[in-house]
């Protein structure tokens, strides 16, 4: 096996805090027994690749089908995109840890992972007969039962004539790979079902798409878990419904919406080719999830047929914008601000981050960021409460937005770690182009962004503190400037010393106050790109969505409810004022409403197999529900309030909505801006742009401290400035 972090994590011996590393590397999961990734082809690398210009995947018309399906038993699916883009590069293959065997090898030059020889009862040993960098997995069948006395456990059977009763649910699920990506399709069969005659009397004709969620950059397979995946999907299987699923299109291994739309589109010809075309594919997932639901719905309509969206965003690039802004405020507050005493409160810095707070929360591994600050010698932050920035964002730039980081790091031999650019921008390559040394770059800006303006305007903040945030708060560095994390053993640091939440050494300001920090563009064109590519969710939509969610954002869940007014504004803004065909559920804290969620749907989709124009029924109207599920209040006008200037409606009123950086600083409700319309500062004041506030006595300062001019949201998006299906931004 390859394991690299130990080498460099043992050589300490057991003394000073090496108990504490154990418990972090064990409950964060950065050591791994796998195989790792021990070298990938530089074939990959590509500069200068220009960014997408269009047009857009709505009106795309995709290429034929090449791949003669259903995949043979035995032989491995297309291990090439149909139409997505070459294979990324390095790969991570994870057939192993789950549970499915080791890769095909396909190459002896080293590439990918190390294949090794099995004795003859299924025991790796040390001797490596190959590698794979594609990953591929023979077409296999199984079979899982579970009886009605332990519902959530599943176990595997043998021989399908052997479950113990006929009352046991049994699911036969065929796993592979497509496009490189492991998939499974689960079908509830009977004893009698075989191979190439599968047994579809338990079939109730319906599929469901899970696209499950999370949030992941590229660069692996992903693991499969089908224990976990019969669990979460028991309710739909007990139903009769199949279930089609795909690591690649599950947002924890990657955001690249071309490929998972590449990859679902055939995952749904296997199950088609194997079994037939379902009545209607209802797709269900969370976050990413949801995420992927709006956007396929918008880029490839029939994919699937209506969604239930959980805890969604509209897309992932439109988040990114304000969640790097979170550590250039963070940073800020903690150390750059002249009134830290005011900023100390997580309920002030909610004025101007827009997110949540809780004051009896504190902010995601303090100890740590305290224990470091004292090894320096140095006071540490002292917060009262938490946001979600620093409770729930904290990890998503490096995650995001640095090409030195990867949390992945010790699957991959350290030459692939170097030569690797680790970002979410990288994984879209495709997308947003690349420049001479290869780099994708960053799709937003932040120049003229002044952050704070409604508190200032709602008299939260003083101009003392508005001019404050905004001269120090900086940017981040361009792509190539980064240095690597100093998040300790999540980025192979040894040195808790050293270690810091919010990356200032990859800020314009270095850790500095400047009197302005710089501010800085991202590519413009690679934004442009965002929007041509159907990354943007610009609310076109033409199938059923209900956005479910319970209410977290007090918890300082990421997940926040204002994502679906992003949406619903999004929608709207596309169709004249018509929300269309989604609906808003919102539960409180301790309800899970996907289930109640998903039997809507399938009612409306069953209502629509009859008439296609039906329009939102009543049991799947916009609604808010109590701790048991019980209705609150339901109607198109429960969701009213100040992001559509309307008198809080029956359930904003019981579940309030906050906002982002950029809301915070001028954007609307749909939070679209990649690229804000810059004016001279005069023009803003005379235009009324800081109203009802006077500024002409701050007219130097704010000259000074915005000299490329100021946002004026009410312009719209200069990236927007293409004609995508003629949507207004």
């Amino acid at each position: 096996m390859v394991v690299w972090f130990d080498r460099r994590l043992y050589r300490h011996g057991r003394g000073g805090y090496w108990w504490l590393q154990q418990h972090l590397i064990e409950s964060l999961n950065i050591r791994s027994d796998w195989p790792g990734a021990l070298a990938t082809d530089p074939a990959y690398w590509q500069a200068n690749l220009p960014a997408y210009q269009g047009p857009h995947p709505r009106t795309l018309q995709r290429p034929q089908e090449t791949y003669d399906f259903p995949i043979p038993w035995g032989e491995v699916g297309p291990n090439t995109a149909l139409f997505a883009g070459d294979n990324q590069y390095p790969f991570l293959c994870q057939t192993l840890e789950s549970g499915l065997g080791q890769p095909r090898i396909d190459n002896e030059q080293g590439y990918g992972v190390p294949v090794f020889a099995e004795t003859a009862n299924g025991e790796l040993t040390d001797t490596i007969i190959g590698y794979s960098k594609d990953c591929g997995l023979p077409t296999q069948l199984r079979y899982f039962a579970s009886a009605d006395a332990t519902p959530r456990q599943f176990t595997p059977v043998e021989q399908v004539s052997s479950p113990a009763a006929d009352s046991d649910l049994l699911v036969r699920i065929e796993t592979g790979t497509i496009n490189r990506f492991v998939y499974a399709l689960l079908m509830p069969t009977t004893k009698r079902d075989l191979p190439d005659q599968p047994d579809l009397s338990q079939w109730n004709g319906r599929a469901v798409y899970h696209f499950k969620g999370a949030i992941g950059i590229g660069f692996q397979q992903g693991k499969t878990r089908l224990n976990r995946l019969l669990r979460d999907m028991r309710p739909a299987l007990e139903k009769g419904y199949a279930v089609l699923f795909s690591t690649g299109t599950e947002t924890d291994n990657l955001y690249n919406i071309t490929l998972q739309e590449d990859t679902a589109l055939r995952v749904k010809q296997q199950f088609i080719s194997r079994f037939a075309a379902p009545e209607f594919i209802i797709g269900f997932g969370d976050s990413g999830g949801g995420l992927q639901q709006y956007l396929l719905g918008q880029n490839r309509p029939g994919l699937i047929d209506g969604g239930v969206a959980i805890i969604a965003y509209p897309d992932m690039v439109t988040q990114i914008s304000y969640g790097l802004d979170c550590e250039l405020m963070e940073y800020f507050f903690d150390h750059l601000a002249t009134d830290q005493a005011f900023w100390r409160s997580a309920r002030h810095r909610s004025y101007v981050q827009g997110l949540a707070y809780n004051m009896e929360l504190t902010p995601r591994v303090e100890y740590l960021n305290t224990i470091a600050s004292a090894l320096r010698l140095e006071m540490p932050p002292r917060p009262r409460g938490a946001t979600e920035c620093n409770y729930a964002w904290r990890g998503s730039t490096a995650l995001i937005n640095n090409p030195k980081f990867n949390s992945h790091y010790s699957r991959f031999a350290p030459a692939v770690n170097d030569a690797t650019f680790w970002t979410h921008w990288q994984d879209n390559r495709d997308v947003y182009g690349t420049d001479a040394n290869g780099r994708a770059p960053v799709p937003s800006s932040n120049v003229g962004v002044q952050y704070g303006l409604q508190a200032w305007q709602q008299d939260l903040i003083s101009a003392e503190q508005f001019f404050d945030l905004n001269r120090k708060i900086g940017s981040w560095k361009p792509q190539q400037d980064m240095q690597q994390e100093r998040l300790w053993l999540v980025s192979g640091d040894d040195s808790l010393r050293r270690y810091s939440p919010y990356g200032e050494m990859n800020m314009t300001h270095n850790g500095q106050a400047m009197q302005p920090a710089p501010r800085r563009h991202g590519s413009l064109t690679a934004a442009r790109a965002a929007y041509a590519s159907g990354n943007v969710f610009i609310g076109t939509l033409d199938i059923p969505i209900i956005d479910v969610r319970p209410y977290r954002d007090l918890q300082l869940d990421i997940h926040h409810s204002w994502a679906a007014l992003s949406s619903r504004a999004r929608i709207m803004a596309a169709n004249q004022g018509d929300r269309r065909l989604q609906t808003i559920w919102i539960s409180d804290p301790g309800y899970d409403a996907r289930w109640d969620a998903f039997a809507a749907m399938e009612r409306w989709l069953d209502a629509r197999l009859r008439n296609p124009g039906v329009g939102i029924p009543d049991y799947a109207e916009d609604r808010c529900l109590d701790e048991r599920g019980g209705l609150i209040a339901s109607g198109q006008h429960v969701w009213d309030g100040q992001w559509n200037q309307q008198v809080d409606g029956v359930c904003s009123q019981r579940f309030p909505f906050f906002q982002s950086s950029r809301q915070a600083a001028g954007d609307d409700a749909r939070a679209t801006t990649l690229f804000c319309q810059l004016i001279p500062v005069s023009q803003a004041i005379s235009s009324g742009l800081y109203y009802p506030l006077d500024v002409k006595p701050y007219q130097a300062e704010l000259e000074h401290t915005f000299p490329q001019g100021v946002c004026d949201y009410r312009l719209g998006d200069q990236a927007a400035s293409g004609d995508y299906l003629d949507t207004e931004f």
